[in-house]
């Protein structure tokens, strides 16, 4: 199913950016700088988007021409290019962005031709990322049976079970049960790591 593989949805949208021949200073440049100055990892604002897995943007300036026999194409403008996969539905996700990273989308968006901006209201920014929307049709996600939570709570448990296990080589096996039993207790109560790290430690009480 186009978009879709399975709990996992693939977005792609492509974006006109405004022409620099209208614009002094040019309107791509600006928007480069500032995807550039974005924040990665936990201060990222798509961590404020629950049900993100991974996004990216992107200033697309051609195609790059393959050689012969191949057509050579150009662009009539340059684009940006908004790539996510996230859980749950488009108009959720849409819904999500508006509540969460409001400044954020004036800012990158401001540079890109029909762009409403927000003061039109969360109905009307959704409609334009629509019509901008590619359909994925060939889109593989690397873990598209799981929720954000459940992978973080997953490389959390390997990065910590890892840790354990070095910890306790040749321990008697009823004392590495009554160990193991312990840390599996610490794991359930442990509060989910934030989108963007898994640098979390849960189960070093009393060493």
């Amino acid at each position: 199913m186009p978009n879709i593989s399975g709990n996992t949805y693939g977005l792609t949208i492509l974006c006109p950016i405004k022409s620099w021949q209208l614009h002094n200073p040019a309107p791509e440049q600006l928007l480069r700088e500032y995807i550039g100055s974005m924040p990665r990892g936990t201060a990222s604002p798509f961590t404020r988007v629950r049900s993100t897995h991974f996004a990216r943007l992107s200033v697309i300036d051609n195609v790059y021409f393959q050689g012969a026999t191949a057509k050579e194409d150009h662009l009539k403008s340059q684009y940006l290019w908004f790539n996510s996969n996230f859980d749950g539905d488009l108009e959720c996700y849409l819904d999500d962005m508006f509540l969460h990273m409001s400044s954020e989308i004036e800012q990158i968006w401001q540079y890109c031709v029909a762009f409403p901006g927000l003061e039109k209201g969360r109905d009307e920014w959704k409609r334009y990322m629509i019509r901008c929307q590619l359909k994925t049709t060939f889109f593989f996600a690397a873990v598209n049976d799981m929720s954000v939570e459940e992978v973080l709570r997953a490389l959390m448990l390997q990065r910590e079970f890892s840790s354990f296990a070095a910890r306790n080589q040749g321990v008697p096996a009823a004392e590495l049960q009554k160990k193991f039993q312990e840390f599996m207790a610490a794991y359930r109560q442990a509060p989910t790591p934030d989108a963007g790290t898994i640098d979390y430690r849960f189960s070093r009480q009393g060493e």
